[in-house]
């Protein structure tokens, strides 16, 4: 590991640029052979989803491992397209492959989450005391749960038809306005008029699954309890922690540091060095992932690449990040330190978990992973920084990070809560209502915020509100978890590292409550005192950016 990391610093220094590039071969050879096969294996995939509930344990064994299977192969094909789609942006024809592959993956969930419901409660139960399928009773008890809020197939049909189409439209106007020269002030209508017919056909939508609203419909789906949600949030609004870290940084002497553009192969050394107090599995598989030999890793500057960030890998496919637009600023350094612990879960997975749908989970429990590493990233900043001034300057960031990761994070789920229900029982229906909400929701955590004029229209410039509705609670969650993680690494590192790395092999074959408990023993219900652990490590090191500022002004 060690000498990975002197060898990538030299080659740094040298004149010799390094290229960061995923090898697209490991997953197909060619386009054409990749072309080929996608079409089998979708072919495969749509018979599955036309083929019969097994009746007897050995053929539901068979049709589980066949769908498993097809998952395995679908990803690995939905990788290679949606690769080749971000380094071109004006790839369409991967793009739509890309498209059509993320389809068929969902139309075979969907079949195995009608088998669950056909076979019912009493069967399944019989049926998971069978040695041969112990392996999948998670996958069976988990289809079965979402069974019960399933659309009959017309109702599919009809939403498929008249509703869809309109979500799609209105996060395509949204993209269009937020590119057009017009300012979010001078646009609010139209802003107000999309997000209310998002949420109008979202709610209505829930309310056909038996849902009240969409917000409880979207919270069910993210494997999370919406009474946990409110408690959350509860929790979240009498904590103080964000007041006091704002009253600190309102108070700020002029900053002294900042930082200067951190190339790709500088910031690697700085990711991989910030893994080792996490021990030898942790930080190797960060050393694998990110040595550009391995081809794992890809920045992408060509000027029609997208700039974004994600990773990828799943059973069957080697982890991979890509990165575009990356400038080297430390926001883009510490992505990278996010993407690239996606990655490492992902590789982590593959290699231990042998079931393809327990590679795939809850997404609040995946960027609790992420965030953590994110968090190592920025600690590693702070406590290696040269000065006073550069110190003050990380240890902000990375106050800055943790309390949006919760704290923003609450606000913005209150906030899209309230608004779907407010839609529906007819309170909120212009840009003025949406503003006085707004205003009102974000005082209950800053109260400072109602003096910024911005505050207001903060609804219409959240891109996820119109992209992908009611996803900013997986972040409240998984900043909470994230914290808590990094609270148990500071007090024994030694001692929580393989508990984390287990679980991050170990997949999603369990309840998200049942893994954080059995692993880290981490009680998810305790909501209370997951935000009040994340407010005693906030209050912590604000009174430590507070000495740092004071001694900062001293010295002046």
């Amino acid at each position: 590991m060690k000498a990975l990391l002197v060898t990538m610093m030299a080659v740094a220094l040298g004149a010799t640029p390094i290229t960061y590039q995923i090898d697209l071969a490991r997953y197909f050879r060619s386009a054409g052979e990749e072309a080929r096969s996608r079409s089998t294996t979708i072919a495969d995939a749509k018979a599955f989803a036309s083929s019969g509930t097994p009746s007897t344990a050995a053929a539901l064994l068979r049709w589980l491992q066949r769908y498993d299977t097809l998952l395995t192969n679908l990803e690995r094909h939905d990788i290679y397209v949606y690769l080749k789609a971000e380094q071109n942006d004006q790839d369409i024809t991967d793009a739509k492959a890309d498209d059509e592959l993320g389809t068929t993956e969902q139309l075979i969930s969907e079949r195995v989450v009608e088998a669950a419901r056909r076979l019912g409660a009493a069967r399944i139960h019989d049926l998971r005391r069978l040695p041969s399928l112990v392996p999948y009773r998670y996958l069976l008890a988990d289809s079965l749960a979402q069974a019960r809020h399933r659309l009959s197939p017309a109702e599919a049909r009809s939403v498929a038809v008249a509703v869809t189409p309109v979500l799609n439209a209105a996060a395509s106007s949204y993209k269009a306005l937020r590119k057009s020269s017009a300012k979010i002030e001078n646009n609010q209508d139209a802003y107000a008029a999309l997000l209310v017919s998002i949420a109008v056909a979202r709610n209505g939508v829930a309310r056909l699954r038996g849902f009240s609203g969409a917000a409880p419909a979207a919270y069910f789906d993210r494997s999370i309890d919406p009474a946990s949600v409110e408690r959350t949030l509860q929790a979240a609004r009498d904590s103080d922690g964000y007041a006091q870290y704002l009253a600190v940084v309102a108070k700020a002497p002029k900053p002294a540091f900042s930082p200067a553009p951190i190339p790709v192969s500088d910031a690697i050394p700085l990711v991989l060095a910030a893994t080792q107090p996490m021990g030898t599995a942790y930080a190797g598989a960060y050393a694998a992932l990110l040595n550009p030999a391995d081809q794992r890793l890809e920045i992408c500057t060509a000027p029609e690449c997208d700039d974004t960030g994600f990773s990828v890998g799943l059973l069957g496919s080697e982890s991979g990040v890509y990165f575009g637009g990356y400038d080297g600023t430390t926001a883009k350094a510490r992505a990278l330190s996010h993407e690239s612990g996606h990655a490492v879960h992902r590789q982590f997975m593959a290699a231990h978990q042998p079931i393809a749908a327990y590679n795939r989970g809850p997404a609040f429990m995946f960027e609790s992973f992420a965030i953590f590493n994110e968090l190592l990233f920025l600690d590693y900043l702070y406590k290696n920084a040269a000065t006073g001034a550069e110190r003050a300057y990380y240890l902000n960031y990375f106050l800055h990070d943790a309390t949006f990761q919760v704290f923003g994070s609450a606000e913005e789920t209150e906030l899209e809560g309230t608004i779907y229900r407010g839609v529906d029982d007819g309170t909120i229906k212009t840009a003025a209502d949406f503003n006085a909400l707004t205003t009102k929701v974000f005082a209950r955590y800053d109260p400072s915020s109602v003096n910024d004029p911005a505050t207001k229209v903060y609804w219409a410039r959240n891109r996820l509100f119109f992209t992908d509705p009611l996803y900013d609670v997986n972040y409240l969650y998984a900043g909470l978890l994230a914290l808590d993680y990094f609270t148990r690494f500071e007090s024994d590192s030694k001692s929580f590292s393989p508990r984390f790395v287990a679980l991050l092999k170990n997949g999603f074959n369990d309840s998200p409550a049942a893994l954080e408990r059995r692993f880290l023993r981490i009680n998810l219900s305790d909501e209370k005192t997951l935000v009040g652990n994340a407010t005693a490590l906030i209050d912590a090191r604000t009174k430590m950016l507070a000495e740092l500022y004071s001694s900062a002004a001293t010295a002046r």
